[in-house]
């Protein structure tokens, strides 16, 4: 059984990729990090997979799931948590 989690999948140096993952951290979430920077062909595929354009791609799974819904990007994450919250 899998625990809820998120998976980032991200650039190395990508602002936004490094403030999901702060945010994260800050609210104790479990997570995946996945940094892509070398696999130009794995990027494209999650891409493509997730339907989104840009990094980060914020993927959330509940306990239980093998099979995750898109959050999005930061900003979406940043509405997620916040949303979680009230």
């Amino acid at each position: 059984m899998m625990l809820e989690h998120f998976k980032i999948i991200a650039w190395a140096e990508c602002p936004f990729c490094v403030r999901a993952k702060a945010l994260l951290i800050q609210e104790g979430c479990e997570f995946e990090y996945v940094t892509l920077d070398h696999s130009p062909g794995l990027l494209s595929f999650y891409k493509s997979t997730y339907g989104m354009k840009t990094v980060p791609i914020v993927v959330y799974f509940e306990e239980g799931s093998t099979h995750g819904k898109v959050i999005g990007g930061y900003t979406d994450l940043v509405d997620h948590i916040t949303e979680k919250i009230r």
